[in-house]
């Protein structure tokens, strides 16, 4: 598979998310909403990527782990061109913190337009806290196969 498959799958996900999300960035939806938000996002990339209706749900640890883990990395090659996946990490972070808020990270972000793409990404990361997932670790793997997804299909390009 390509990275730009990668990012197609990762636009579906986001195009779940938006169908039920704020059409705006604010309010920032509650912890409970965004769990469900990453919920919906995270299953309809499930349903276009696995064959096996089992593997299409996120109800526990395992599911979170695989479905949101391999969407994460989507998000990254969704947002490649735009944004890194630090400023886009540090920006869900922030749509993830009680108020009062510093929204430095995600200004950086909308500007790039990648503001609901951010909100997508707390939506998951929330979703996979929920459900227990070391969500620091997480991410830091999914950025880690991203750079070597990325650095794969470079090579592939330069040979």
């Amino acid at each position: 598979m390509s990275n730009e498959e990668r990012a197609e799958w990762a636009a579906i996900a986001l195009n779940a998310y938006r169908s039920e999300a704020p059409r705006t960035l604010f309010p920032i939806p509650n912890e409970f909403e965004r769990v469900r938000l990453g919920v919906v996002a995270a299953e309809a990339m499930a349903r276009a990527t696995r064959h096996n209706p089992a593997d299409h749900v996120v109800n526990d640890y395992i599911s979170a782990e695989l479905i949101i883990g391999d969407l994460i990395v989507y998000v990254f090659h969704l947002v490649d061109d735009k944004v890194t996946p630090d400023q886009i990490i540090a920006a869900a972070e922030e749509m993830r913190t009680p108020y009062p808020v510093t929204l430095t990270a995600l200004c950086t972000v909308a500007a790039a337009d990648a503001g609901q793409t951010a909100a997508m990404l707390a939506a998951l990361m929330e979703a996979a806290a929920h459900f227990g997932c070391d969500l620091p670790e997480t991410v830091a793997q999914a950025k880690d196969f991203y750079e070597e997804e990325k650095a794969e299909e470079e090579a592939e390009q330069d040979a």
